[in-house]
């Protein structure tokens, strides 16, 4: 019994100490606390600097800070914020997408796509995105031009139309055109549709501060319709963002639309090469904000009396080019329009015949410098070395051409891509 009174009597004072030290520790705590200074936090910062901060980064970046504020989910996602990040975006160097199929080899592959993102000068691959789309696309598969990033994807086989931002996976299914609707009622055959002359191409356009997609076509016994205001040899279908519907327009060319070639997209007009009528080549210019066409009153003579199957028609920098390939020479001339003037003038000469590729041939499967073929190659951008980088209807793959030396480089190739490469800048886009 005294044995255990004195354990306890000696642990007395060591108990204390560790009070003590305790009670000394809250001290040192509280005074480490009243002697520090605040730190400022990022929501305390000037909107107007936050948001300078925000017009120079990444939208993937941005797309991460929305979830962190309400203040910033506001700001990134107002519309004067996205046309801000796009003029500045529009100032750094020049993005190339390329949009192509999954590889057919995996599940559902009609429904997926995938959008590569390239920088131009260097050629590295900045990001890959794959969407997958609620509703397949079937054999065929078009693609518009960008519109502020945007891209429209249709097929009228399987009547799917979505407006996708790759940068954001944000997309949209709209309702199927008149169009649509009519050649599915018609269910035409596989030969039916290859010989078929109509125009599946959409224009992806903006007017103001709305979006449009504008669909021009040849009329023909598959889509014949009573409701239509104009019954001649061509329809146009517009389809309003806001109001999300498709309307005819009572006025359209009379000359038919050359199916192959893709509707260009540039100074607030959409163009179309016309088929040959009385042995000449026309060019449709259609005006956005007043929604009336005309013909583009001066052609250059080489251009108006070639067979549109010899032409190519592209938008570089904002404005309309043509471009045509002399059978013999192979030299490939592009024209630019000035639309104050509607006068045009000579900016480049593409000579492939000089300046053959076996490398690019090889890996490829396609021979640039071929003399049989007939449709030119497609400029998608100037690069700022004097190179142009160049696409073709029959290749599944990109070249820079060095207008220096007139050679060939190898910039991209994927044996499943759809072919259909477009340059844009990337940023939040709304509807």
């Amino acid at each position: 019994m005294e044995a255990a009174e004195n354990r306890v009597v000696a642990a007395s004072p060591s108990s204390e100490r560790k009070r003590k030290r305790r009670k000394m520790r809250r001290i040192i705590r509280k005074r480490r606390r009243r002697n520090e200074k605040r730190v400022i936090a990022p929501s305390s910062l000037p909107n107007e600097l936050i948001e300078e901060i925000f017009l120079r980064l990444p939208v993937k970046v941005l797309i991460r800070l929305r979830s962190l504020s309400k203040h910033w989910k506001v700001t990134l996602e107002s519309l004067s914020f996205a046309e801000r990040h796009l003029k500045i975006a529009k100032q750094s160097r020049v993005k190339l997408m390329v949009i192509d199929s999954c590889p057919r080899s995996k599940p559902h592959s009609e429904t997926n796509v995938g959008f590569r993102m390239f920088c131009l000068e260097s050629g590295s691959l900045l990001s890959f995105t794959p969407i997958n789309f609620s509703q397949g696309f079937g054999t065929w598969m078009y693609f518009s031009g960008n519109c502020d990033g945007l891209f429209c994807i249709h097929s009228p086989q399987t009547q799917s139309i979505y407006v996708v931002n790759p940068a954001t996976r944000w997309l949209r299914q709209l309702p199927p055109a008149r169009f649509q609707i009519l050649m599915h009622e018609c269910n035409p055959t596989l030969d039916e549709w290859i010989a078929m002359d109509s125009v599946f191409h959409l224009a992806f356009v903006k007017a103001a501060a709305n979006y449009k997609l504008v669909w021009l076509y040849n009329s023909d016994k598959y889509n014949a319709d009573l409701s239509c205001p104009n019954q001649e040899v061509t329809k146009c279908e517009v389809f309003d963002f806001k109001a999300n519907t498709w309307r005819y327009l009572a006025c359209t060319p009379s000359y038919r639309i050359f199916p192959n070639q893709k509707p260009a997209y540039a100074n607030g007009s959409v163009y179309w090469l016309t088929e040959l009528h009385e042995d000449r080549t026309e060019v449709v210019d259609f005006d956005i904000q007043r929604e009336t066409f005309r013909l583009l009153p001066k052609i250059i003579p080489a251009i108006a009396s070639s067979d549109p199957r010899h032409i190519d028609m592209c938008t570089l920098d904002n404005h309309l080019c043509m471009s045509k390939r002399e059978h013999v020479t192979m030299i490939q001339d592009i024209w630019r329009l000035n639309p104050s003037k509607d006068t045009w003038e000579k900016i480049f000469s593409i000579d492939l015949l000089s300046c053959p590729s076996p490398q690019t041939e090889i890996r490829d499967q396609f021979e640039w410098s071929q003399k049989v073929l007939v449709e030119p190659s497609t400029p998608v951008a100037v690069c700022k070395n004097k190179k142009i980088l160049l696409s073709h209807r029959y290749s599944r793959g990109l070249v820079k051409y060095d207008l220096l030396t007139k050679s060939l480089d190898f910039f991209y190739r994927d044996p499943m891509a759809w072919r259909k490469v477009t340059c844009f800048q990337s940023l939040i886009s709304h509807i």
